[in-house]
């Protein structure tokens, strides 16, 4: 028979048994296991990782030429070599767009498109009031654009998502569908309150 000593260790024991057991189960699972593989997450783009910090990001806009620093506000953002073609003019319609149907939240959003070259953006500005640039002529341009060389996950043909702080943290590749975008912005906004 056990004497009640020996009962109350076991009874400590058991108690502590039932803190650590979980923790270091998880920690298992988290670090030495695949159990991840399978898991869907919610948002419909990819995150970039490590998040990328662009810095201050300053940008022209196409309805005044005037320069506009980043103010707290998300951007979607992306990137052309040449002049502006179908996909550029189909991009600009379609971040729009997204902006459009944020309703309410639209001024927590920005739209920016990165050009390799100068180009007349003025040509634009009716049909896309409010949308801002960088191009080559700006000081910034070279160290935004090296984050893109730099990197082979990051695609020419995706939009970015750029956050309140300056960080490159997601990408939504070509064919991502709009709805999509849009319901992940909704979310951000709504979480980072």
């Amino acid at each position: 028979m056990m004497n009640n000593k020996s009962k109350g260790r076991l009874a400590l024991i058991g108690i502590a048994l039932m803190f650590f057991v979980p923790i270091f189960l998880s920690w298992y699972l988290v670090f030495f296991s695949d159990y991840k593989d399978g898991v869907k997450t919610v948002n419909n783009g990819e995150l970039v990782s490590p998040i990328i910090n662009l810095g201050p990001i300053e940008m022209r806009s196409f309805s005044d030429d005037k320069i506009y620093s980043h103010d707290r506000t998300w951007i979607l953002a992306f990137y052309i070599k040449d002049k502006c073609n179908e996909l550029c003019q189909e991009k600009l319609y379609q971040i729009r767009q997204i902006r459009l149907a944020i309703g309410k939240d639209q001024d927590k959003l920005e739209r920016l498109v990165l050009s390799k070259t100068k180009l007349d953006w003025g040509r634009y500005k009716k049909e896309y009031p409010g949308q801002k640039y960088i191009d080559v002529s700006m000081t910034k341009f070279e160290s935004i654009i090296t984050v893109f060389k730099g990197n082979p996950e990051l695609k020419s043909n995706s939009i970015y998502l750029i956050d309140p702080y300056g960080n490159l943290m997601m990408q939504y590749k070509d064919g991502t569908e709009p709805t999509g975008i849009i319901k992940d912005i909704e979310r951000l906004i709504r979480n980072a309150r």
